[in-house]
């Protein structure tokens, strides 16, 4: 019987040292660039390091990187900072495939990376206790606008306030619950189908790392 494979998501060197102790078959760095909850590091520094690090401790670990990669040259860019693929959120949240009330993904079409921020509002309102290392990307909103540095205040009305943010979740009100979306969102023009957005970033990939070779001959 085979093993199943273990997949280990993490925010920092600790944790994918962790991650290798476990025996992960992959493991994800996530950057904080990414959607919904994850760390401080960024990806450009978070997946070389990584690399090295699998590199020397154990090499048949698969490496993939996370956060923000929504188009062929993130793609490019996290085959050059050592990662062995990509995992990508954000980009396919945004498929015709997805779960996803329309009014979000108009939200999203609206934005641009400067419209995130990262925040522990959502966890807050729902009463999820994550560990405070952790906060969740998100666009800002009349609810980010309203409670972001109120958390005591929200906290202490959140049997309230949480129905009010359920139902704008139920009925695709972008302002009144939260959008989990990474810093990519400035590069999501379009809802489309998974094969294409994907067939798309491979494409757009190989060009960019033969168009960078070119500028280096």
């Amino acid at each position: 019987m085979r093993p199943v494979p273990l997949i280990c998501q993490v925010q920092s060197l600790l944790h994918a040292r962790r991650a290798a102790e476990v025996g992960a078959t992959i493991v994800v760095a996530q950057g904080a660039e990414a959607g919904g909850h994850g760390g401080s590091r960024s990806v450009s520094t978070l997946v070389p390091e990584i690399a090295d690090f699998l590199a020397k401790s154990c090499p048949d670990t698969l490496l993939c990187a996370a956060g923000g990669i929504a188009d062929g040259r993130g793609l490019a860019a996290a085959l050059m900072l050592g990662a062995d693929g990509v995992l990508v959120g954000s980009r396919l949240w945004a498929s015709e495939e997805a779960n996803v009330h329309p009014n979000f993904h108009a939200a999203a079409l609206a934005a641009n990376g400067d419209a995130t921020i990262r925040t522990r509002l959502a966890d807050i309102v729902r009463n999820y206790d994550w560990p405070s290392y952790y906060t969740a990307r998100v666009l800002r909103n009349a609810f980010v606008e309203t409670w972001q540095g109120n958390e005591t205040e929200l906290a202490a009305s959140s049997d309230v306030e949480l129905s009010k943010w359920d139902k704008a979740w139920d009925e695709g009100h972008a302002d009144g619950a939260n959008v989990f979306i990474s810093e990519s969102v400035g590069l999501i023009r379009s809802v489309a189908p998974v094969a294409t957005i994907i067939e798309e970033m491979v494409v757009e990939a190989e060009a960019t790392i033969r168009g960078a070779t070119k500028k280096l001959s």
